[in-house]
Formats: C-alpha cells, sequence, structure tokens
C-alpha cells in the first residue's frame, strides 16, 4: 500500500510538469493540436469522399464510417496523452538515457511513461467523442445502460491492446539498437484500423484480428455496435487486451534484464 501510494504521488509530479509545460508554451500547444487534426482529417476526408462517390465503402455507409475512424481516434489519443512516450523507448536504450531510471527507487516504467504527457490529445479528443455520439445518433444507437458499459470496455480494451502492440515493437530494440523504422511501420499498420477490414482480402483481416490485432482498436468494437459482428467481441476484447498486455510485459521486462548502457 506504501509503494502504491508513492507511485500515485509520483505520476501525479509528472503530471503537474507536464501541465505546467502545456500551459507555458500556448502557442506550441495550439499548433500541436491543430496539427493533430489537421492529420486525423485529411485521412478522415479520404474516406468520406470514397464513400461518398461509391456509395458506401463495402457495407459500411457514412455515419458508420465516421463511427469506425472516431473511436479509433480516441484510443489514438489516449495513447498520445498517457502512453506516447513509449515510442521514446529506442532513443532511450540506443543513447543510454535509461541509467538515469534504473538507478533510481521507482519503476523505470513507470518513469519512461511520467517523463511525457501529451494533454493537448485530450482537447482534440473532444471533437472525436463529438463525432461518435454524432454517428451513433444518426445510426439509432441510443446511450443505454449496455451501450455505456461497452464504450467503457472499448475504452479499457482498445487502449491496452494499441498500447500494448506499441510497446511489444519498440521493446524490440533492446536487441535491435537502431531499430529507427520499426516505430514507422507499426504507424503505417495502425491505419488499417481506420477502414473496415472486410474490404480487404481475408488474409490482411487475419493479420489485423491475430497478429498485430489492431481489428480491436475500432473495427470489432464498430460492428458490433452497428450489429455488422456478433455478442463474441464482448469476450474478444478482453481476451486479447491481456493477451498483448502479457506479451508487451514479458518483452519489456526481458529488455530491461538484459539492458546494457550503450551511451555516447
Amino acid at each position: 500500500m506504501r509503494r502504491l501510494r508513492y507511485y500515485i504521488r509520483l505520476w501525479n509530479g509528472y503530471q503537474r510538469i507536464s501541465l505546467l509545460m502545456v500551459t507555458q508554451y500556448p502557442a506550441d500547444t495550439v499548433i500541436w493540436i491543430l496539427s493533430m487534426l489537421l492529420r486525423e482529417a485529411s485521412a478522415f476526408l479520404g474516406v468520406v469522399t470514397i464513400a461518398n462517390v461509391a456509395g458506401g465503402f463495402g457495407r459500411w455507409n457514412l455515419y458508420e464510417l465516421c463511427l469506425l475512424f472516431s473511436m479509433c481516434a480516441i484510443i489514438e489519443a489516449i495513447g498520445q496523452s498517457f502512453f506516447d512516450n513509449i515510442w521514446g523507448i529506442n532513443y532511450h536504450v540506443k543513447d543510454g538515457l535509461l541509467d538515469v531510471y534504473m538507478i533510481r527507487p521507482a519503476s523505470v516504467f513507470i518513469q519512461l511513461l511520467g517523463e511525457r504527457f501529451h494533454y493537448q490529445a485530450i482537447i482534440s479528443m473532444t471533437a472525436y467523442i463529438g463525432l461518435m455520439i454524432y454517428s451513433m445518433v444518426h445510426l439509432g444507437i441510443g446511450l443505454g445502460i449496455g451501450t455505456l458499459f461497452f464504450l467503457l470496455e472499448f475504452l479499457i480494451c482498445g487502449t491496452a491492446v494499441n498500447s500494448g502492440i506499441y510497446l511489444i515493437f519498440n521493446s524490440l530494440n533492446f536487441w535491435l539498437l537502431q531499430g529507427n523504422d520499426l516505430p514507422v511501420l507499426v504507424q503505417t499498420c495502425r491505419e488499417f484500423a481506420k477502414y473496415p477490414l472486410s474490404v480487404f482480402p481475408s488474409m490482411i483481416g487475419c493479420f489485423f484480428t491475430f497478429i498485430i490485432p489492431f481489428g480491436f482498436v475500432g473495427y470489432y468494437p464498430a460492428a458490433y455496435l452497428t450489429g455488422k459482428s456478433g455478442n463474441w467481441v464482448l469476450f474478444a476484447m478482453p481476451v486479447c487486451a491481456l493477451t498483448i498486455g502479457l506479451i508487451g510485459s514479458v518483452i519489456w521486462r526481458t529488455g530491461i534484464r538484459g539492458y546494457e548502457s550503450t551511451g555516447n
């Protein structure tokens, strides 16, 4: 219990520092939010344009695509807010920066995550939440107790899957050292989550369901809400989240135990 209170105080301290950075550089914060919104908007407009021209995207109409896109964007915003420094594992390993964390009486992972929070992403996330609610209203999806519990499950499991995949591939840098392109590859794969997997060949659908399960970040939850998938999604999401989390934890812990400083 004492150690838990220590980590809560440590986490709160990191958050206060991040909030000070946000308020200290307001222009940078505004530019970051705008760039993030423009990036997501450009991808979204491409999907909407195709849907309008073709009359849909496979069996998905415009509002269903809006729902899928907004759910993916919400999970990505949560990851950018609280787990973004997972992408910094490569630089911490290559430059020997983990040495500083390892001599402190605290979890290396907690320190790594606490080094950087992007609260700007929480601000932009409100736009995605608005889009999700807008889509649900037009699709006739009521916000009953069952739906709210499912959305809570989606937020927890989707965040765990998304951040867990990032942790797995970024932790490989303990052995690769020069794996600068690995995050780019994962981020490219992440873009598939914004589209209905049903429009791709079955091999791609299986890949993003069983190998790199980005399908559980947006596609399968959205398919469940729109009646395109059955109740198996309710059970598959936590199983996938626990599996990815366990694999990520094992790879991270193995890398930390074998870590040797390689700083310049």
